[in-house]
């Protein structure tokens, strides 16, 4: 459901539903007050008692009260007749309580009355108009229209108020699911398309839009349509309503996508505005406003139309007054000079910022909350910039000290055997030396030789997998079968060296994309270090596992000598576990194995703890190659008979 909640198609319906819903939460509670203040909760209640039968008999007796000259005819009694034949009225002389015109009949409710006083024949009269409705009305009858949408609602005029909750609370259930897609997708940093609109923008646009939008849809409506929309008591204020109901959600999506994601502020107009701000430009903008307050001042009849619209803004907050201009000046005078002082001391602060970074104080840092607007940005600049050449600064120094340990245990590595070759070849040079010492010294001779040239090879391949130029053999490998291989080569000198190989592996395939003789090459980096470095009469531990679509190898020993180095540092050319050096190897082992690690696309991760070594070769997982399938055997009669069957 939370996943459901960020998708487009139910975000756009949840939209559309909020629309509807809220349109029609408005309506019918705006006519639930209606029919309130109509009193259309009577028992007895007629449509003569209807706001809509006194509008449409209202206007027949205004036109009656218009032309009372037809008094000179009592007996003329059709000139209300255009009404239709649901309207009746009674005029009568107040005066002399005489009756001059009465259509009632039968079926004739009363609705309303007023008194009217025209000049007839040079003299005021007194008259009372009375009207009424003839029900029921007809079709044609004048008023039908009305009556029929009063029979068809007044008996649904109880559920206008439960019905109005229920719309509202469907909308609002509409709308929190909008918002919480909304929320969701800003926690993940998404912005959506109503998201990316800057909030004060969208306060002013929206509204503008909403307004527009009702006024001239409205009076693009033809008259029947909104006499059938006035007569469903939908005017105007309501539609007014029914969009600022939405302007408000619209807002609220908005609001809810950029303070989950973090993005309010970033995408303010105003604040983007005041950024940009220079000093040239504050200048002009005071220089501007200046010259307005005093054209609205000393013109405030004038023609300019934008200084009448100053003039009245001033006017409706202060009152006219030349001495209050003054005084509004003198005070906005006074804040531009704060702020130009303000700006002055942050804009001094940027500068012994940069003067400091510029004679070399890297630690100088400037203090970001006594800074404001594009000041602020250019002092965490700064900062940055200062943070950089410190850590540029550290990593050089940090490469020097390795470049001169590199040196040193380069000549300490080479310097060994290379003073025992010579040793013991101008021992070798005596003639008088018996057979089994020459053979002695022979086989020193072989070992140290040996061993100056596999230095000399870690050195070139440690040189070509930095510099990736050796070749990569990419195929689908089980690493599983791979590391349960390497183990088993040395199986036996790990046994000598008193450590005892524990493998964890999932008994299905777990392949990877890699070239298998490198990584062969990196296992038994491992392993010849466990055999070198590990504290007999322990375990080590390689670990084989999935997670997230990789596939990581671990291998985990318990350290004989101390590790007081960082890890990263373990991994640097000619660096070994044993400070004193004393071990066989040329401490470029590890080296080795993150070079040609990340040259087959994965990376090397160690982690030290105490004396627990721990190291972790992360691979993104690769589907297994499919098997083919197996020919099927020959039968019998075509099998091909061996030789000792023939």
């Amino acid at each position: 459901m939370r996943r459901l909640v960020e998708r487009l198609w139910v975000r756009l319906l949840a939209l559309a539903l909020f629309f509807l819903f809220s349109a029609g939460a408005v309506l019918t509670l705006g006519m639930y007050r209606y029919v309130l203040q109509d009193g259309w909760f009577g028992e007895d209640f007629t449509f003569a008692e209807t706001h809509m039968a006194e509008s449409y008999v209202l206007d027949a007796l205004n036109y009656i009260a218009q032309n009372l000259s037809w008094l000179e005819d009592p007996g003329n009694e059709s000139l209300g007749s255009y009404a239709g034949d649901a309207f009746a009225y009674v005029v009568e002389d107040n005066e002399t309580n005489t009756v001059y015109a009465d259509t009632t009949g039968e079926n004739s409710y009363f609705v309303t009355d007023f008194g009217v006083t025209p000049t007839i024949d040079g003299r005021e009269r007194s008259f009372r108009l009375s009207g009424y409705v003839n029900l029921p009305v007809q079709p044609y009858g004048g008023c039908y229209r009305e009556y029929y949408v009063f029979s068809e609602i007044f008996p649904l005029r109880r559920l206008f108020l439960p019905l109005g909750i229920v719309l509202t609370l469907l909308s609002l259930a509409a709308l929190a699911v909008d918002i919480a897609g909304a929320v969701r997708l800003g926690k993940r940093g998404s912005l959506t398309v109503l998201g990316r609109l800057p909030f004060d923008g969208a306060v002013v646009g929206l509204y503008i839009g909403a307004v527009l939008v009702r006024v001239f849809l409205y009076d693009a409506l033809g008259n029947t349509v909104r006499e059938i929309l006035g007569m469903l008591y939908i005017y105007e204020d309501r539609f007014h309503t029914v969009f600022m109901f939405w302007y408000a959600g619209l807002l609220a999506l908005i609001l809810a996508n950029q303070l989950s994601a973090g993005a309010f502020l970033d995408r303010l107009l105003v604040l983007r505005a005041v950024k940009k701000v220079t000093p040239i430009a504050l200048a002009t903008g005071v220089t501007a406003v200046h010259l307005l307050l005093l054209l609205s001042a000393l013109l405030p009849y004038s023609g300019f139309i934008l200084s009448n619209i100053l003039y009245d803004i001033i006017f409706a907050a202060f009152g006219y007054s030349t001495a209050r201009i003054l005084l509004l000046l003198a005070g906005f005078d006074v804040v531009v000079f704060l702020c130009y002082i303000r700006w002055n001391r942050e804009q001094r602060r940027i500068r012994d910022a940069s003067a400091a970074l510029a004679s070399g104080d890297l630690a100088y840092k400037v203090n970001e909350k006594q800074l404001h607007f594009v000041w602020r940005d250019l002092g965490r600049d700064l900062n940055s910039i200062g943070d950089g050449m410190a850590l540029a600064v550290e990593e050089r120094l940090r490469s020097e000290r390795m470049k001169t340990e590199l040196i040193t245990n380069v000549s300490h590595d080479l310097k060994t055997p290379l003073t025992s070759i010579i040793n013991y070849i101008e021992l070798l040079k005596r003639e008088d030396l018996p057979p089994e010492t020459q053979r002695e010294y022979l086989d020193v001779l072989d070992r140290q030789s040996a061993k100056l040239k596999k230095l000399t090879e870690d050195v070139i391949e440690a040189s070509k997998a930095a510099s990736g130029v050796m070749p990569v053999n990419a195929e689908i490998l089980d690493v599983r079968e791979l590391l349960e291989q390497s183990v088993g080569e040395y199986a036996e000198r790990m046994k000598q060296a008193g450590v005892t190989p524990v493998i964890h592996a999932p008994e299905q395939e777990t392949c990877i994309l890699a070239d298998g003789r490198l990584l062969g090459r990196v296992l038994d980096n491992f392993i010849t270090n466990i055999i070198k470095y590990a504290q007999p009469g322990t375990r080590a531990y390689f670990d084989l596992s999935e997670s997230a679509g990789e596939t990581v190898v671990a291998v985990k020993n318990t350290s004989q000598a101390p590790l007081d180095m960082p890890a990263d540092e373990l991994m640097e050319r000619f660096v070994r576990g044993d400070s004193s050096r004393s071990t066989e190897g040329s401490g470029l082992g590890l080296s080795i194995a993150r070079s040609l690690t990340e040259l087959m696309g994965g990376r090397m991760r160690l982690t030290l703890d105490g004396d627990l070594f721990k190291a972790e070769l992360i691979f993104p997982a690769a589907a297994p190659m499919p098997k083919e399938p197996e020919p099927p055997l020959p039968a019998e009669s075509e099998r091909t008979p061996t030789t000792a069957e023939a």
